[in-house]
């Protein structure tokens, strides 16, 4: 180590020494004890310890010194056990010992060495344990220690010459701004100068010059400039002229100091108070006067990184002159600042941070600068400032762009978005803006305006996907506050406004935080200079998108939208038609968008295949010239939209909704009419926009004439458009639609216009427009809805019919079109009865496209009450047909009219308007009703009897039975054959229409199913017969229509349904001759005709003849009807010529069996059933042999029928077999014995239950063991042979035992009376004579007798001529027998069980 490195360290010791006392022997006589101490610090150590005895001795230290353990303190017990030997048995010892007290700690050890660099640490020294055990922790001391004279290597090291020249520290980044003092090390034999200045020069500017060692080391001075005037001097050497000596100097506020040592404020040397103390920034040194120096600066001049978000440093190199490097992230893009930055004097990196942000991110920039007389003075440094700004950012067209505005009390656009596309083109733009004004007054809310409506516009390089910055830089506080303009800016959310005040007062502060909306977007500066530090902020807000997200709307439905403005203020509609394309996504499959602007007249702007972007149509709004019309003809507007924007050639799509939104002003105009013609065709709307409070009235009918302004909105002013725009959007973006009714069924449907002389001609054109309402709510086609129209006066004529149109579109064309003022009538009566008629027999035919399998709806408009009060009665007629419907819409009819209509139509289809102008306010209501499908068009099932049957209806068609009675028949014989199971192997109808004559009408074989002869028999035409001579009829139909020809089976039993309103004698004497050919069958409906026992007669049995009392009442008599004509025939017991009687008897035996039930004694409750009807599943109910039920035994709580009934498994279903009906009388237990002929006969699996209707009266109560199981059930009204899901459709029964059991009996064996029949047949029968009757005895009620018939082996040919049915007992003839008598015998076979072979 040189001498010069020699260090210097210095101790301080404290030395201890050591001591030690030396004791003499001791002893202790057995068994004595004695305690021993050494002072505090010493432990104690047993030299020497032994037993002495008369006869022997023994050494015991070691044991001693253990019990001990060198402690300070020990008790010596003269003891075997303490010392651990007994040398001297049974004798008494003594123990001698002998002890010394030392020191536990040594001296202390030599100081540990100094370090080897400059940095202070710590000597340490301690003592060392001296006992022969662990002494613990060792006493240590401390003693700072640092080398003097040396530096470290990160410290800033200059030499400086002897050559009297200051050199500036800044090379090495060291300066004195942002310090106030500044302490180093420094080695010279004398003249250290140190020059503190304000500039970065040694020769301009102001300076503080410190002389250190100066004149041979012996004085120092402080000056107030390079060689100037002495401040304050010290005398004395301060310099070792060996060793780096540590000086200090300050400069804090009025006073300069200088000082020895490392830390300012101490050891003071020298001390200067400078009244106007000069700005310190920089540092120069400099040696000479026979001397060079050595220095040694703190090396705290690494700049310090300043990273924005999602910004990464990617080399890192902070030191003076280092440089180091920026990169945004993935996903993001720089906006501003720098990527790389070299760190220079005072810890300043070079540039400005990074800014980054996401890498879609496009910023549009306005820039509104104050340039008024209150900033002329700033106005050249306030440009350069702002350009400077504008430079640091990222400009192109895929980033940030960047304009500017100035304003005063003008407002001066200067450079335009798409004036410049580098940063540096634009820096020196913005640089070079003069200030041209400079009025004393500044209007900030007109500057905020031209950036909302004049800047930013596409032309002028405004992109459409990019957000919006609007940066207001003021000075001046005005009364033209911008506050309300900046809140409309920022309404879209891709407007962001940023305000920075320069020495703002108060009051422009609170409005400029309220233009940013803000405070995190509001900045202050003092002076232009200011704005430089806060680059790195304002950048993170100006070139930063935000992170909102902004999606444009887009809507679930096509819309076609046609924006018709007033040309007038096109300024603010304009903008506002911009800002809402902007949340708008335009397309040609989503929403399309036309214009059309009106003054006068009006004119398309473009159409609706003109554009398929929002900014292209934003484009061509924002290039409309901006005029000035006095008119503001909306309807002018509304019929061009309509005529040439809404056509299929200029884009109109058929399945979009068509919006016409209106915008006008405070002006008068005539919309209704032409917006009420509009609205009624397809799905039209229309959305006013209406600024100013005068005739509100008139804009709020136009897009709705029933009261719902939904569609109207209103604002106080031009300006405020922007206030509404989310309003707007969400409206002309929802899904307005039609609702759309698709029915269930097809529908034929008639709108029957009133064109009487009563209507004007705006009412009769309201009317039209009602009706194309309706068809825009339906779905017209061949198999939804067709529509057909008729006019009507004291006649009717067909507008139309069913089959013209096809389509929606095709009908409303249709409807509009028609004329008012039709010559095919008189048109100065109004007769409902005539049109009904008209519309029965003329209109829906098949050659108008009425179809057969479609109900038909009458819509009948009036406009008051019908002539001739024959409307009720034909209305009737019309609703008593199954598959129509009437409805009547009256308009401003009077309540003492009301009666007439409301008898003609059911109550919920009479439908009612004040006038015509509200119509379509009823739509709603008038939609649903008709195109409701009717409760039955055709019947759930058919009624299909075993039996082959072969129906004639006979129909009167006289005067009498003319119009709606005629209707009425009509509408009862269609219903019956609706509900019948109609088809060539079933049943077959047929129709014969009489009067004076009969007509063969309709042939059996003409239709197949039910629909079409239903359909076929509401087509015939009425009479004008003056006779009903239903004898005639009968003898037609026996004679000519029942016959092959017209589809007449020999299989198929004839039956005869005939329908007379008078007296005919004769019927009856027909009516035998028919019956005689059995099992040609006669049936009577009576319709008042005054003749009863005569058509009783005809009838031949009561159970065939009905009685209506009008024909408006026919069809109380409908059921009983299709219940007798469906019955198979059958014949009565025929006895042959060889007195044998054609009887057969089959049986099947049966076990005794008797079901116990649970128990009579539940007489108390009730479980609140109530048409409830019961089937009991347990084992205990069910049936386990053939038998009969002989009784039933219950309790009731009060009187009333029980209906007890049997159910068959039949799949997963039940089948009602039959049930007994039993009346019972106030609360009691019953027994009831089923009558013989009532006794159900039963089969194993068989289940019973019961019904009653209203309250249930059999009584129950808990169960006390496991409960029966079974099933309640709310429809009671099943009927036998029909089945029932219990299963589904039922809820169990838990927890309830009821009081029913049911007795059986053997059920009796079924049988013939012989096993072979025969019988004689004449060889004249016609084939279809009945032959025999095959009938056994013992079968019982709800029994089922299968049997077969086979032929005896001699007589090989008899089934040829004769037919068996698979299931009655009827035997028949099949083909010609030879002329002879034929004999036949057959063998009956043996029976097995119930279902039995014959």
């Amino acid at each position: 180590m040189e001498k010069s490195d020699v260090f210097s360290c210095f101790y301080k010791v404290l030395l201890c020494g050591i001591f030690v006392q030396l004791v003499g022997s001791y002893y202790l006589s057995q068994p004595s004890s004695s305690t021993r101490s050494c002072l505090s610090g010493q432990f104690m150590t047993i030299t020497y310890g032994r037993w002495y005895c008369h006869n022997g001795t023994a050494t015991v230290t070691t044991r001693m010194n253990s019990n001990c353990n060198y402690n300070t303190q020990c008790t010596i017990v003269a003891d075997n056990s303490w010392t651990g030997i007994n040398p001297c048995v049974g004798i008494w010892k003594t123990l001698y010992w002998t002890s010394t007290c030392s020191a536990i700690w040594g001296e202390w050890i030599s100081w540990s060495n100094c370090p080897v660099d400059c940095t202070t640490h710590n000597q340490y020294r301690n003592r060392p344990c001296q006992k022969p055990i662990s002494c613990g922790s060792a006493p240590t001391e401390y003693i700072p220690c640092k080398r003097l004279g040396c530096y470290s290597s990160s410290d800033i090291s200059r030499n400086t010459p002897n050559n009297l020249v200051y050199y500036s520290l800044t090379t090495d980044c060291f300066v004195a701004t942002g310090r106030t003092s500044v302490a180093f090390r420094a080695r010279a034999n004398n003249d250290l100068h140190i020059a503190l200045a304000s500039e970065d020069s040694i020769t301009s500017g102001t300076h503080y010059e410190f002389i250190i060692g100066g004149w041979a080391n012996s004085r120092s001075e402080i000056r107030y400039g390079i060689s100037s005037t002495v401040c304050d001097s010290y005398s004395g050497s301060v310099l070792t002229q060996t060793y780096f000596d540590e000086f200090w100097i300050s400069w804090i506020g009025n006073e300069i100091r200088f000082g020895t040592g490392s830390t300012p404020g101490s050891n003071i040397r020298m001390s200067c108070y400078h009244s106007t103390p000069y700005d310190v920034n920089f540092i120069w040194i400099e040696t000479g006067w026979g001397s060079s120096g050595e220095w040694r600066f703190p090396n705290d001049v690494a700049c310090k990184h300043v990273t924005n978000s999602d910004v990464s440093i990617t080399t890192d190199d902070t030191s003076c002159n280092g440089r180091s490097y920026y990169a945004c992230n993935t996903g993001y893009k720089q906006v501003a600042g720098n990527t790389q930055r070299t760190c220079g004097f005072g810890g300043i990196l070079s540039g400005y941070p990074l800014v980054c942000s996401v890498s879609t991110c496009k910023i549009d920039i306005v820039f509104i600068v104050e340039a008024s007389a209150d900033t002329s003075s700033i106005h050249s440094a306030l440009m350069t400032a702002i350009g400077d700004l504008a430079g640091s950012l990222q400009i192109s067209t895929s980033n940030i762009l960047a304009g500017v505005i100035t304003y005063d009390d003008i407002v001066d656009l200067n450079i335009e978005l798409n004036d410049y596309y580098s940063a540096s083109t634009l820096d020196s733009s913005i640089t070079s803006i003069p200030i041209s004004n400079a009025a004393s007054t500044v209007n900030l809310a007109e500057a905020l305006r031209v950036g909302f409506y004049d800047f930013f516009t596409l032309s002028k390089g405004n992109r459409f996907t990019a957000f919006r910055h609007f940066v207001v830089i003021a000075k001046t506080y005005s009364s033209q506050t911008g506050v309300t303009v900046a809140d409309q800016i920022r309404m879209n959310l891709k407007n962001q406004l940023f305000t920075i005040g320069i020495s703002p007062s108060a009051s422009l502060i609170t409005d400029l935080k309220a233009i940013a909306g803000d405070d995190s977007r509001h900045f202050e500066v003092s002076s232009t200079d200011e704005l430089y530090p806060k680059f790195n902020n304002i950048f993170q807000k100006i070139a930063v998108c935000s992170d909102m997200t902004f999606e444009p709307l887009t809507a679930e439905c096509e819309l076609d939208i046609v924006f018709i403005v007033e040309r007038y203020n096109l300024r603010y509609t304009k903008r506002f038609l911009a800002e809402l394309l902007e949340n708008i996504t335009i397309s040609s499959t989503g929403i399309k968008v036309g214009m059309v602007l009106f003054d006068s007249g009006a004119s398309t702007v473009f159409r609706l295949d003109s554009y398929t972007s929002s900014e292209s149509v934003r484009s061509a709004i924002e290039s409309i010239s901006e005029t000035n019309h006095t008119d503001h003809l909306v309807d002018k507007g509304l019929i061009e939209a309509r005529d040439n924007v809404f056509t299929a050639a200029r884009g109109d799509r058929a399945d979009a909704s068509n919006y016409y939104v209106i915008i006008v002003g405070p002006f008068e105009s005539y919309p209704e009419a032409v917006a009420k013609d509009i609205r009624s065709s397809g799905s039209n709307y229309i959305f006013s926009i209406h600024i100013g409070n005068q005739y509100q009235t008139e804009y709020q009918k136009a897009v709705d004439t029933c009261g719902d302004y939904t569609k109207y909105t209103n604002v106080d002013s031009y300006e405020n458009l922007i206030n509404i725009k989310n309003d707007i959007l969400q409206k002309i973006t929802s899904c307005e639609s039609v609702n759309i009714t698709i029915p269930d069924c097809p529908l034929d449907i008639v709108f029957i216009m009133e064109d009487t002389d009563e209507l004007s001609a705006t009412e009769f054109n309201d009317m039209k427009s009602f009706f194309v309402s309706l068809v825009s709510r339906m779905v017209i086609g061949d198999s939804a809805i067709k529509v057909g129209v008729v006019s009507y006066a004291d006649g009717a004529t067909t507008a139309f019919p069913l089959n013209q149109y096809s389509t929606a579109n095709g009908v409303i064309m249709g409807i509009t079109n028609i004329n008012q003022g039709s010559n095919a009538y008189n048109r100065s009566s109004r007769y409902v009865d005539r049109a009904l008629k008209y519309i029965q027999m003329e209109f829906f035919t098949t050659g108008n496209g009425d179809r057969s399998n479609a109900a038909n709806y009458y819509i009948l408009l009036t406009h008051g009450p019908s002539a001739g009060n024959k409307a009720a009665a034909f209305g009737s007629a019309i609703r008593s047909i199954a598959s129509s419907n009437l409805f009547i819409v009256g308009v401003n009819i009077s309540s003492s009219d009301d009666s007439e209509f409301l008898d003609t139509v059911d109550d919920d289809k009479y439908l009612k308007a004040v006038n015509f102008s509200v119509l379509q306010c009823i739509n709603d209501v008038v939609v649903p009703n008709i195109t409701q499908c009717p409760d039955s068009v055709t019947p759930a099932s058919l009624v299909s009897p075993s039996c082959q049957l072969d129906i004639v209806f006979i129909m009167e068609r006289t005067e009498t039975s003319s119009h709606e009675n005629y209707v009425f028949l009509k509408s009862f014989f269609s219903n019956i054959a609706l509900q019948l199971d109609v088809s060539s192997s079933t049943i077959r109808i047929g129709v014969v229409t009489y009067d004076t004559d009969a007509y063969t009408t309709i042939a059996l074989d003409a239709y197949m199913t039910p629909t079409d002869i239903s359909y076929q028999i509401l087509k015939l035409p009425e009479g004008t017969g003056k006779r009903n001579m239903i004898d005639t009829a009968l003898v037609h139909t026996k004679n000519n229509f029942f016959t092959a020809v017209n589809g007449d089976r020999a299989s198929a039993a004839n039956y005869y349904v005939f329908a007379i309103d008078g007296v005919r004698s004769g019927a009856s004497i027909q009516a035998e001759y028919i019956m005689k050919g059995w099992p040609s069958t006669v049936f009577a409906i009576d319709i008042s005709s005054g003749y009863e026992k005569e058509y009783r007669r005809t009838a031949g049995d009561n159970s065939r003849y009905f009685y209506a009392s009008s024909y408006a009442n026919l069809s109380a008599i409908e059921s009983d009807v299709i219940a007798a004509i469906t019955k198979c025939p059958v014949p009565q017991p025929v006895t042959t010529t060889d007195g044998s009687l054609m009887f057969a008897d089959v049986s099947a035996p049966c076990l005794n069996s008797l079901i116990y039930l649970y128990p009579e004694d539940l007489t108390e409750e009730k479980d609140g059933g109530l048409n409830t009807m019961y089937l009991m599943t347990d084992f205990v109910y069910t049936i386990t042999s053939c038998s009969r039920i002989t009784s039933w035994e219950f309790s009731h709580w009060k009187s009333g029928y029980i209906d007890f009934m049997v159910w068959r498994p039949s799949g997963s279903n039940y089948k009602l077999v039959a049930y007994n009906t039993i009346y019972v009388s106030g609360k009691n237990t019953t027994t009831y014995t089923v009558v013989e002929y009532e006794r159900i006969a039963v089969l194993q699996g068989d289940l019973i239950g019961w019904r009653s209707k209203g309250d249930n009266l059999v009584t129950s109560g808990p169960c006390l063991g496991p409960c029966a199981e079974g099933y309640k059930a709310s429809p009671n009204n099943v009927q036998i042979g029909e089945e029932f899901d219990w299963t589904n459709s039922g809820t169990s029964i838990n927890g309830t035992a009821y009081a029913i059991k049911a007795c059986l009996e053997d059920n009796e064996a079924i049988s013939f009376p012989t096993t072979t029949l025969s019988a004689k047949i004449p060889d004249h029968l016609p084939v279809g004579s009945f032959v025999t009757l095959l009938e056994p005895d013992g079968a019982d009620y709800a029994e089922v007798v299968n049997y077969t018939v086979l032929q005896l082996s001699s007589y090989p040919n008899s089934m040829e001529y004769f037919n068996v049915g698979e299931t009655s007992g009827l035997k028949i003839l099949a083909i010609p027998l030879q002329q002879r008598q034929f004999l036949f015998k057959h063998r009956i076979c043996p029976l097995k069980s119930l279902v039995c072979q014959i």
